[in-house]
């Protein structure tokens, strides 16, 4: 779809405006007797209305703008400053902005700048008209000013020639008297007329140049107070709408009871319209009621309301009801005009604000999902992709940005912007999508899919060759111009569902097989006792010397070692809860280090024992654990070091307390800190082959040429049933196996325990 098209405008066309564009816009679209001034350069569009305002030529018109006459990548900026050097000339024109689906805080600060409204193209009938109306009605009212402007000039030009007549007649004193009271009246109407004029026009200007609105409200208040002789003044808006309302701003008025003020103030304008009503919007009510108050106040509200919605009310405070009401007849006209000033202002902010919001809304959850989102033109181009799309495509980590600074930065496709990012590749363009079930070019297939809507499976390559494995679903959405259809991807990561299945297969084939070692341990059991007793009935029968006792004392070994592999296997299976009970960790380390100390002698393997108190290991290290079963463990570690450790090797057994450490949480499946006891078994050995050291503790894996690879998962099912940790690692020469205990059992242990006894 053209350019033109897209930017094309319905009728009616407002006669008199004043076109701002490329060449051929608007023109070619132009209705019959069309009579707008056109202009292709932002310099000379001001030239000419500087001089229209030196000519005094200059009327109420629109001056509708095109957003490609500020393109390039500073055009924000460039508008702004026109805007304002627009606003500075004085000249009564209304700026309507004709754009892209520009960001919410750009247009923000266009409007600031003295922007009248703003339209997304392509426009539709009913925004256009409506702008039209809003148009009329205030070019309608800038004529009135005008009007009274002028009728005040021919005023004081009435009285300057009356006074002159008067001076040249001969009228009697009295008639010169009454004639000068006369003028006197007028001319301080006038005046007071001067005066509530410039006013109003100092606070709509100030409201919509305000950047702090907190401020500009208290001055605004204050001036007010002043101008009508209030003893104080407040702003009650609601939050959001049907919320309650409370106070914005005050000025002069310290009430203690806000709460009870409002839910009078409630009652009394809804409930009582057609009795309190002085004109429109303006009501007589009673303030509430506090120790501090004097006697007699009265106020009056100010209901600000927009399009059937009330925002709030303006209150004005006095000292007496007959000051309220010399005020009411005096300013009944100002406060209409008042009332309306900062209803249209509010309103207009809160729609700001509440664009803004939405927008920076919208951006942050698509920022933030775990699926990748793509939104791709009719010819493939990126139109936006968020933080896990730009991460899935480069395999990098994308910093965390402001939503409103990524909205801005995303373009209309590669090179179709100067702010579109060049390092993030494009997912169709550069075929880094395929798909499993689609063989011919992937964007085709997806856009001919039944209402673009497709589920499927595919990869996703990236630059460093991963292929990431994704699950895809696509639909349409509406583009910018009329009649386009953009693509929408979003990609789910299938890598960790796939990891999670490998689990869940290889848990189930672990569970098979533990299922089957018990069943096969009291198979294999039962011959192996005949075959124990049998042996031992064939040794007694032997002479002694015989040699053939040699061969029976291997068999009765041999089964001794498949009875204890047995045992092992069923000691893994066999559900485990550790028998607690206060004991002395450095005691049951001493005697662990006895029991293998002559193993470690026969492999010429020296055994230490490191604490951090020597004075007193004993009592240093007292714990509540199962003694026999985390002897076991040291056992075990102890072993599998000495047989790790080459001849003339170390194996270190280091104890060591800390009052916070890092211990599992086994109800929540995270961590928790608290007082503990560690015990590090290290050798100088080779360490562990495979690189992932939580291998170590699966069931039947092993390192050596013989065993059962049930040692360090038993070891683990005994740490992990007292609360704590075991971890493998490499430490330059050494390799360390760290055992973390709690100090004090957990709650949930405890509870066991007591339900077990």
């Amino acid at each position: 779809m053209s350019e033109g098209t897209l930017f094309h405008l319905p009728k009616p066309w407002p006669a008199d405006a004043v076109w701002l564009g490329p060449a051929g816009w608007p023109a070619g679209d132009a209705p019959a007797g069309f009579d707008g001034v056109v202009h292709l350069e932002p310099a000379a569009a001001f030239a000419w209305l500087n001089d229209a305002v030196a000519a005094d030529l200059a009327r109420s018109r629109l001056l509708i703008i095109h957003q490609d006459a500020f393109a390039g990548h500073d055009g924000a900026g460039r508008l702004t400053t026109w805007l304002n050097d627009v606003t500075g000339l004085r000249a009564p024109l209304l700026p309507v902005l004709l754009h892209g689906d520009l960001p919410a805080p750009q247009l923000v600060e266009f409007f600031r700048a003295g922007l009248f409204d703003a339209l997304a193209v392509p426009v539709s009938r009913a925004d256009w008209v409506n702008m039209l109306i809003r148009a009329e009605k205030q070019i309608e009212r800038r004529h009135r000013g005008s009007l009274l402007l002028a009728s005040s000039g021919h005023t004081r030009e009435t009285l300057r020639r009356l006074q002159k007549e008067l001076g040249q007649g001969e009228e009697s004193p009295a008639e010169l008297l009454v004639a000068r009271d006369s003028l006197q009246t007028a001319n301080r109407q006038l005046n007071d007329a001067m005066a509530e004029l410039s006013l109003l026009y100092r606070f709509g200007r100030e409201l919509s140049a305000a950047s702090n609105w907190d401020a500009v409200l208290r001055e605004i208040l204050r001036s007010l107070t002043g101008f009508v002789g209030a003893g104080g003044a407040a702003l009650v808006l609601r939050a959001t709408a049907g919320g309650s309302y409370s106070p914005r701003q005050t000025w002069q008025w310290e009430e203690s009871a806000w709460d009870k003020v409002l839910v009078n103030l409630q009652d009394q304008v809804d409930a009582a319209v057609a009795e309190s009503i002085l004109a429109p919007g303006i009501f007589r009510v009673e303030p509430g009621r506090t120790p501090g108050e004097a006697a007699g106040q009265r106020l009056i509200a100010l209901p600000l309301e927009h399009q059937d919605a009330r925002l709030g009310y303006l209150l004005l405070l006095f000292v007496s009801p007959e000051a309220r009401e010399a005020v009411s007849r005096r300013y009944l006209p100002f406060l209409q005009a008042v009332r309306v000033v900062l209803a249209e202002e509010i309103a207009g902010a809160q729609h700001s604000d509440r664009v803004r919001e939405v927008g920076a809304f919208n951006a942050r959850v698509l920022q933030t999902v775990s699926s990748a989102i793509w939104v791709t033109d009719e010819r493939g181009r990126t139109v936006y992709c968020n933080r896990a799309g730009q991460e899935m495509l480069t395999g990098q980590t994308v910093d965390e940005t402001s939503p409103d600074e990524f909205l801005f930065r995303v373009g209309r496709g590669r090179g179709a912007t100067p702010e579109a990012d060049p390092g993030l590749p494009e997912l169709f363009l550069d075929a880094r999508l395929s798909l499993t079930s689609v063989a011919g070019p992937v964007l085709m297939s997806l856009r001919e899919a039944p209402d673009g809507g497709f589920q499927g499976q595919g990869e996703i390559r990236r630059d460093d060759g991963a292929a990431i494995p994704v699950q895809l679903q696509t639909s349409f959405m509406p583009g910018r111009q009329a009649g386009e259809q953009w693509l929408v991807v979003v990609a789910e990561d299938l890598r960790p569902a796939r990891h999670l299945e490998a689990e869940r297969l290889r848990t189930g084939r672990l569970q098979a097989l533990v299922e089957m070692s018990a069943t096969l341990a009291h198979e294999i059991r039962n011959p192996l006792a005949g075959l124990s007793a049998q042996a031992e009935l064939l040794a007694a029968q032997l002479p002694d010397g015989d040699p053939r006792v040699r061969y029976l004392d291997v068999i009765t070994r041999e089964v001794d070692r498949i009875n204890e592999t047995i045992t092992r296997m069923l000691n893994y299976v066999r559900p485990y809860e550790p028998a607690l009970a206060v004991c002395e960790l450095a005691e049951t380390a001493r005697d662990a280090l006895d029991l293998v100390r002559p193993r470690a002698q026969a492999a010429a393997v020296a055994l230490g024992l490191e604490t951090d108190d020597a004075s007193d290991p004993g009592g240093a290290f007292r714990l509540t654990a199962d003694a026999g079963q985390v002897k076991q463990v040291l056992l075990n570690l102890l072993i599998n070091a000495i047989d790790a450790a080459p001849s003339g090797g170390h194996v270190i057994l280091a104890l060591a307390r800390h009052a916070n450490c890092d211990l599992p949480d086994t109800r929540s499946g995270g961590h928790r800190w608290g007082a503990g006891l560690s015990v590090e078994v290290r050798d100088t050995g080779p360490g562990f082959r495979d690189g992932d050291p939580t291998r170590l503790f699966q069931p039947f894996y092993t390192t050596k040429s013989s065993g059962t690879g049930l040692g360090l998962s038993l070891c683990q099912k005994v740490v992990t049933a007292h609360g704590g940790d075991i971890r493998a690692e490499r430490r330059g020469e050494w390799t360390v196996f760290r055992v973390i205990l709690p100090a004090e059992p957990t709650a949930a242990l405890r509870q066991k325990q007591e339900e077990a006894s």
